[in-house]
């Protein structure tokens, strides 16, 4: 008799296991729809300026950088104009010059 309730009750739906995780979902706000595709971030905050992408892609070209790494590159780069021979050629001077050393 308990076996034949436990399993009416399983598979009627009467116990349900509710996680954390599933509670807070239909609660999280939705995304807009309608962003400008001039804008990135929040309010263009996380928008990478055209100088700063083309070192990132220099970097790209010249090291394996990581992404860390890479950024600290691109904007070093486009701060200090009087780097350029060794950020279109060593991107690890650069680096060694902003205090970095342990990049791969």
């Amino acid at each position: 008799m308990r076996n034949l309730l436990f399993t009416l009750l399983i598979a009627g739906g009467g116990l349900t296991m509710v996680s954390p995780a599933g509670s807070q979902t239909s609660q999280q706000p939705s995304q807009p729809t309608d962003l400008d595709p001039g804008q990135c971030g929040a309010g263009g905050m996380g928008c990478t300026p055209d100088d700063v992408q083309k070192w990132m892609d220099k970097g790209n070209e010249l090291a394996n950088l990581s992404s860390a790494d890479l950024s600290q590159y691109a904007y070093a780069c486009t701060k200090h104009p009087e780097w350029k021979d060794d950020c279109e050629t060593d991107p690890g001077k650069v680096l060694r010059r902003l205090g970095i050393t342990d990049y791969q």
